[in-house]
């Protein structure tokens, strides 16, 4: 095996232990229920739910961390994202935000 190949292997290795892997958002929000009342795309389903479509990416993971903190008060989001993690929920921005 040469250097280049070593390295790269190696590089890889390190960058899945370190959990490294990207989220898919659009499965995500399908798996944490997000699609229930925002939509696969971002369109709300009712009225009395925003559109996300359209947010921009940092606003959306701002509230999304502000609603876990309990700093932002929702009884649904707060619950919402309680458990979901950094990578979740740059993931989640990603997906909605523009």
């Amino acid at each position: 095996m040469n250097t280049k190949t070593t390295s790269a292997l190696l590089c890889a290795l390190l960058l899945s232990a370190c959990g490294a892997e990207h989220p898919d958002g659009a499965a995500l929000a399908q798996e944490k229920g997000c699609v229930a009342c925002h939509g696969l795309n971002g369109k709300a389903i009712a009225g009395s739910y925003p559109n996300l479509n359209g947010q921009w990416e940092r606003y959306l993971r701002l509230q999304l961390i502000a609603y876990r903190s309990g700093k932002r008060d929702n009884a649904v989001m707060n619950g919402m994202a309680a458990t979901l993690t950094d990578a979740e929920i740059n993931a989640l921005a990603e997906h909605y935000g523009s």
